[in-house]
């Protein structure tokens, strides 16, 4: 029912659809019955006039048979196909709403099993929808047709109908759940997929060809049972059906009817028109109860569909959220508190006033919550105490499209997409011009490596931008970051996965870039951020320092152990490790030293 709900834009083609359908099943139900005029009015009385009647009558029905079916088939496609098309899209713009806590939890491969095969899947409910209505509307033109011709002996032949609907019952209650079973299975194996396909390299330099293969067969054999296990109920039940049809027609028309025919009160010709009924009845029958099982296997792909559409984003916007104005680019934190599980706070009291065109860097260890809190800033996630302000305008009160059209980021990771090095410049500015695009790339010192590309700007990426460097897709994602002339920027670890030589140009070309603008930058070299404005440290989730370079070197706390671990000043260790029992004292290089268990 709630896929139906989705017919309403579509709605004038499924009502010629119905039209065509019903016009096939009254062309249908109409045959076996002027077969019985023709037999105990035309031939059995040697009515000739009438008989000729009856042969035109069949030739209006066999073309009207025609025409609905026709019609049929060319309307409901129109339906099916354009429903399809609506989720799809709808599916789409509702994974891109949803926050980026989902998709570091869900497994690609699964994502993909539901916005794809779960989808395909549906293409043939509809049609079994449509086949459906038609073999239930015959049914009911059947029986009725059975009852106006004898009521008794169509009471006789349908009495299998109740033990055939309780059987269904019951076996619906196992099938959905192995149907359920199989669409969990299959987007195991996508996932699966997905992983070691994306990970190839790291499976072949570890040599984890063997191990990943037995770890897919499990799943692949989970699949192959689960498959196994529903044709075997769906094979159960289609005996059943045919072993009642031959108790309708052995009873009820042979016997039964024999009898009646054969004692006068009933015509021969009506035994001939229950004959050729019950084979109709049941033929709908044979087919719903081919289509329930193929039906149960593609509702199971419906709801797993829905489970997605009904999620809800982490991060929405308010009913009544403005539109922030143009901004200058001052943030600030009141008391901010943060949790991604509740009770654990991964940020503590966070008060900070960055002023507009101040250049400021967050450092800390690992862990100390410092991509977090520019994850608030860009609204990620929203704080779970206190409030962010951005030029006054609480955050959380303006669209967050108008809070990320002022706003970007580069990340660790430079993700680029299939297309041109013009196309992927501009996809934060879909309307900058070709100049603009180039003078981008000068700013942050691509445009030297781009030119000497096989086609300059023009040139195709790969997916993810594989034929590129990783320095090269760096700087690109630095010219899509500040086309779009953002007041706020946001540099999260932007320079930890290049080589020394690019971030050299890149810090060259950030004094250029960040040159009256906000911009807040994360990193663990601390040679990135020596020249900052300000320099916030965060240790376990708190503001344990602030100020700039040379003032915190001077306060000799934990900046200025950072630092001299940074540049290999101190070589005792940063604390301890304990593992499988076992304590380690981790060192500056990196390295772990085994240290007594009371030290």
């Amino acid at each position: 029912m709630r896929l139906m709900s989705y017919i309403a834009p579509y709605k004038r083609d499924a009502i010629f659809a119905v039209l065509a359908v019903a016009l096939y099943t009254a062309a249908n139900v109409c045959i076996p019955y002027l077969v019985k005029v023709g037999i105990d009015s035309a031939i059995w009385e040697g009515n000739l006039v009438l008989l000729h009647w009856v042969g035109a009558a069949f030739l209006l029905v066999a073309v009207l048979h025609f025409i609905g079916n026709y019609l049929q088939f060319v309307f409901m496609p129109r339906v099916g196909q354009g429903i399809l098309y609506s989720l799809r899209t709808k599916m789409f713009n509702h994974l891109q709403e949803l926050s980026p806590s989902f998709y570091h939890r869900t497994p690609v491969g699964q994502i993909m099993s539901r916005s794809q095969s779960d989808v395909l899947q549906l293409q043939e409910t509809f049609e079994l929808i449509v086949q459906s209505f038609s073999d239930v509307l015959s049914l009911l033109g059947i029986v009725t047709m059975m009852l106006i011709i004898d009521w008794q002996l169509a009471l006789i032949c349908l009495s299998i109908v109740p033990p055939l609907f309780f059987i269904l019952g019951y076996w619906q209650k196992f099938a959905r759940h192995s149907f359920m079973r199989i669409r969990r299975a299959i987007a195991m194996v996508n996932g699966e997929y997905n992983q070691n396909i994306t990970g190839v390299r790291v499976v072949q330099s570890l040599n984890r060809q063997d191990a990943n293969m037995a770890h897919f067969d499990d799943l692949n054999s989970e699949h192959l049972n689960a498959n196994l296990e529903a044709s075997r109920f769906s094979g159960a039940l289609q005996p059943i059906v045919e072993m009642l049809i031959g108790i309708a027609m052995g009873f009820g028309v042979v016997f039964a009817g024999g009898m009646m025919a054969k004692g006068g009160a009933l015509e021969w010709g009506v035994l001939v028109a229950f004959a050729l009924y019950i084979q109709r009845f049941f033929e709908p029958i044979r087919h719903l109860t081919m289509q329930y099982s193929m039906l149960q296997r593609a509702m199971a792909a419906g709801v797993r569909i829905f489970e997605v559409l009904d999620l809800k984003p982490e991060v929405s916007d308010d009913p009544d959220a403005l539109e922030l104005p143009e901004i200058q680019g001052e943030i600030e934190f009141e008391d901010v508190h943060f949790h991604y599980v509740p009770g654990v706070d991964v940020l503590h009291d966070v008060n900070l006033r960055i002023q507009p065109g101040e250049n400021v860097a967050i450092v800390g260890s690992t862990g100390a919550g410092k991509s977090t809190l520019v994850t608030l800033i860009a609204r990620f996630a929203d704080v779970t105490q206190g409030r962010i302000m951005v030029d006054g305008h609480d955050i959380r009160h303006v669209t967050r499209r108008s809070l990320a059209g002022q706003m970007s980021m580069v990340l660790q990771e430079p993700y680029l997409f299939s297309g041109t090095v013009a196309d992927n410049i501009r996809y934060n500015n879909e309307d900058a011009s070709s100049q603009e695009v180039v003078d981008a790339a000068r700013t942050v010192g691509a445009h030297d490596f781009i030119i000497n590309l096989e086609n300059g700007y023009d040139s195709i990426l790969a997916e993810r931008g594989v034929n590129l460097s990783v320095g090269q897709r760096q700087l690109l994602s630095f010219a899509r970051a500040v086309i779009g002339n953002p007041r706020i920027i946001i540099l999260d670890e932007a320079t930890a996965n290049i080589d020394t030589q690019t971030e050299l140009l890149i810090q060259r070309a950030l004094q250029r870039v960040l040159e009256g603008r906000t911009s807040i930058v994360i990193a663990h070299r601390l040679s990135t951020v020596r020249n900052a404005d300000k320099i916030i440290v965060l240790s376990q989730g708190r503001m344990v320092e602030m100020g700039t370079h040379n003032e915190l070197l001077s306060q000799g706390g934990v900046y200025e152990r950072l630092y001299a671990v940074n540049y290999g000043l101190i070589s005792e260790p940063l604390g301890t490790i304990e593992s499988n029992g076992d304590t380690y004292a981790a060192l500056p290089d990196g390295g772990l030293a085994a240290t007594p268990a009371d030290d």
